[in-house]
């Protein structure tokens, strides 16, 4: 068994995680097939595509733009999975119990069975699909006036990469359809517009990408990598982002409520650690600045810094996690008033949760949701995302702790990430994981946690490590099953 296989069994242990699919799903499989006598829009012909990376096997979106003089036109077709997965179905409970599909490197493990994710709801190229589909109506000046959610009926008419539409966009590549290439100039144009309406309310831009690995044929990481961020990643991302606000309102409107997906403030007590650490590198915030502009202030300085990456990630620190409740507290890190997801129904039940809602007044349907229970599930997708993202990081962890034994004794660069009374922890430069340098083995003196001012302090000389600071190490020991690095500072 490979150090990928023996990792994720490790993972799929530690974190009670299902991955298996019951006999009685496997009926259910059997059974399930798309539905193609119900009336639905039939919008086969109109040029939709999607716009993924170049894994992706499950299709959820697909997008088509049009313009005329007055405004643009953004149709955005999701899965229509909440058609095939009937509530409270095998498939449905076990779905809900996972709550996300969760990925790791080169592997998934599925909300839903392969057969539904990769096949019947995948909007695959010259394939008819089942969607739920949201017209976003477009001001020429970025507003949303008005929207509207029907099921439809679409053939995706081609798959294309983020690489690919960049290289469109940039002259590279014609010989995409002249009705294909017009749409994507206009989401082009439309893209642009939203993203200075972004700017505008002052949402919070934190780069906050996560290493990729390459993984070779034996299971071992053979190179890491962050993944590089296209403009037409920007295109999509906007494109959902507008998808998701309208699904929000709509059940808002129509319900009272929603399967929002909310953001709280942070607290005073993290901004103002984040205020003083940020004075310490030489940066005074306007104490009258409220959260967003304290928050603004320091990604602002951390772009012109050198340490971005410390820096960015002690922003990200400060924030509370975004979860899913029928509370309408607002997103604070998009700066929106309401929010939800929509658009990822094949890997997230939230989403699915929003599509029988939505589906459920389309349809003049009938059915009673209540707020209470809704609620109650939307606090345990919250845990069950906490936990998918939680077991995704320890894969990647371990995988480079793997990889890291193999340099046991050579000299690296890091960079101070935390601090606690036992020590210091420093980030490996091009690893991107965090090792422990103890206290006992800094240099010279013995070393003591001032908590108030975050850093550590030599008793006799005065002698100080703080978040940010550079330091040599040496790679002293590395156990991948726990993933655990020691880390010793060079004499000076």
């Amino acid at each position: 068994m490979s150090q990928l296989e023996n990792t994720v069994l490790q993972i799929i242990k530690e974190n009670n995680l299902r991955y298996k699919w019951n006999e009685k799903i496997s009926l259910e499989l059997k059974d399930i097939e798309l539905d193609s006598k119900k009336s639905r829009k039939d919008l086969t012909k109109t040029p939709f595509i999607t716009i993924d990376g170049p894994n992706a096997k499950d299709f959820d979106d697909a997008i088509f733009c049009r313009r005329n003089n007055s405004k643009y036109i953004l149709s955005v077709a999701i899965a229509d999975v909440a058609e095939i997965i009937k509530y409270n179905s095998e498939i449905d409970k076990e779905a809900q119990k996972r709550g996300t599909s969760i990925y790791f490197p080169s592997k998934v493990i599925p909300m839903l069975p392969e057969k539904i994710s990769n096949d019947l709801c995948s909007l695959v190229p010259n394939e008819n699909r089942n969607v739920v589909v949201c017209d976003i109506f477009f001001s020429l000046s970025g507003e949303i006036e008005s929207y509207s959610f029907f099921e439809g009926k679409i053939k995706s008419h081609l798959r294309m990469t983020y690489k690919q539409v960049d290289e469109y966009l940039n002259h590279i590549k014609s010989d995409i359809n002249e009705n294909i290439c017009l749409s994507l100039d206009n989401l082009n144009s439309l893209t642009k517009i939203l993203l200075t309406k972004r700017s505008e309310r002052h949402a919070l831009e934190i780069d906050s990408q996560e290493p990729t690995l390459k993984i070779n044929q034996n299971g071992k990481v053979n190179k890491i990598v962050l993944p590089k961020h296209y403009f037409s990643n920007q295109m999509i991302e906007e494109a959902m982002l507008s998808a998701n606000i309208c699904a929000a309102n709509f059940m808002k409107k129509n319900y009272s409520y929603g399967v929002y997906r909310v953001h709280e403030e942070p607290d005073e007590i993290k901004l103002e650690t984040l205020k003083n650490f940020f004075h310490l590198k030489g940066f005074s915030i306007n104490s009258s600045k409220n959260s967003l502009g304290t928050l603004t202030e320091c990604i602002k300085f951390t772009k012109k810094n050198n340490l971005k990456k410390v820096l960015q990630t002690l922003i990200l620190q400060s924030l509370k996690r975004a979860e899913y409740s029928t509370k309408e507290i607002g997103h604070f890190g998009l700066q929106l008033e309401r929010y939800s997801h929509f658009t990822s129904p094949i890997r997230r039940y939230p989403d699915l949760m929003t599509h029988r809602m939505i589906k459920n007044i389309v349809n003049k349907g009938k059915t009673k949701f209540s707020k209470d229970k809704i609620e109650e599930d939307c606090i345990a997708m919250s845990e069950c995302e906490r936990i998918a993202e939680k077991s995704s990081r320890q894969v990647i962890q371990q995988m480079i702790c793997y990889l890291l034994k193999e340099y046991i004794g050579n000299q690296f660069n890091t960079v101070i990430t935390g601090i606690t009374e036992f020590g210091l922890f420093a980030e490996i430069e091009d690893f991107y994981i965090s090792g422990l340098i103890h206290v006992t083995d800094l240099p010279g003196d013995r070393y003591f946690y001032n908590k108030e001012s975050n850093y550590l302090i030599g008793k006799r000389s005065g002698r100080t490590y703080k978040i940010g600071q550079e330091i040599r190490v040496t790679i002293a020991n590395v156990i991948p099953d726990e993933r655990k690095i020691t880390l010793v500072p060079l004499s000076k």
